[in-house]
């Protein structure tokens, strides 16, 4: 007798579940040109206020390259200002300001100068005139000094030697007219002189050191224009901006009043995504 082979039972088929749930369907897109052409037809002020984006569109978007450019020239300014800097690190400080404080120690050098002129002159003009000269050295001898620090070290070894040997002098001379006028004896006049001559001195070297901490011309034109540019840099970022808010504004309320009109139709869920289409659409900014 055959022996017949066992087959495997067949599994039953299984039919796969059917959802009866309807598909959900994508969200319905208008266009938002279309919306902003249908917006605008319904009143002439809805069009008034649409061209009025556009122009603000327009104006924020050359003053924000203007803004740009002129940050890019602010920096570009600063770089070369502290490029030239770097050449004199020392001299930092603003000519003008240390103009004002080598003249200030120069004016309290007019009265030693003065008892030094009383020995010369014969009446109070030419005391006068004599005293203007010996400040006149004396501030031409700090411009000398500073001017040639950098430039000639034995010219201004000369320089040096040459004004120490002047407000000898005018000590000399202070000590012959104390010696004259005075009725103390030659110690205190050789003290007073001694005195007001180390004052000269020191008055002398505060405004050298005064004109050596002055940054150079160069260094001060560039400081100038860095600091013009950032200015201009700044204003213009603020119009900008102002320019900006404002174009900002007449769009927001644009959307409101597209809410109420074309708009209205709008799911809830299908609105926020149909604003930003037609925010972007306003702003020139739709691809």
């Amino acid at each position: 007798m055959a022996q017949m082979s066992r087959q495997p039972p067949e599994e039953p088929v299984r039919m796969a579940a059917v959802s009866t749930e309807p598909a959900p369907q994508a969200p319905a897109v208008l266009d938002p040109a279309g919306v902003v052409r249908e917006f605008n037809a319904q009143n002439p002020q809805h069009e008034a206020l649409g061209t009025r984006i556009l122009h603000m569109v327009d104006a924020a978007r050359h003053l924000g390259e203007q803004a740009s450019q002129a940050a890019t020239t602010a920096d570009s300014e600063r770089l070369t200002h502290l490029t030239i800097q770097a050449e004199d690190p020392e001299r930092r400080a603003p000519g003008w300001r240390q103009l004002l404080l080598a003249g200030g120690t120069l004016a309290l050098d007019a009265v030693a100068c003065y008892f030094a002129a009383q020995a010369l002159g014969n009446g109070q003009a030419e005391t006068l005139a004599w005293t203007a000269l010996f400040l006149a050295v004396l501030g031409a001898g700090e411009f000398a000094l500073d001017f040639y620090r950098d430039r000639h070290r034995r010219v201004w070894r000369y320089i040096a030697i040459g004004l120490g040997g002047f407000v000898t002098g005018l000590g000399i001379l202070r000590f012959t007219y104390l010696v004259t006028v005075g009725a103390a004896g030659p110690i205190a006049a050789l003290v007073g002189a001694a005195l007001f001559t180390v004052a000269t001195v020191l008055f002398v070297m505060a405004g050298y050191w005064a004109l050596r901490r002055a940054e150079t011309p160069e260094a001060g034109k560039a400081r100038r224009r860095a600091r013009r540019a950032a200015r201009e840099a700044r204003a213009t970022a603020e119009r900008a901006a102002r320019c900006r808010a404002k174009r900002d504004r007449l769009v927001d309320a644009y959307l409101v009043r597209l809410k109420v009109g074309p708009l209205a139709s709008c799911s809830a869920g299908d609105l926020p995504a149909m604003e930003a289409a037609v925010r972007a659409h306003l702003l020139g900014e739709a691809a």
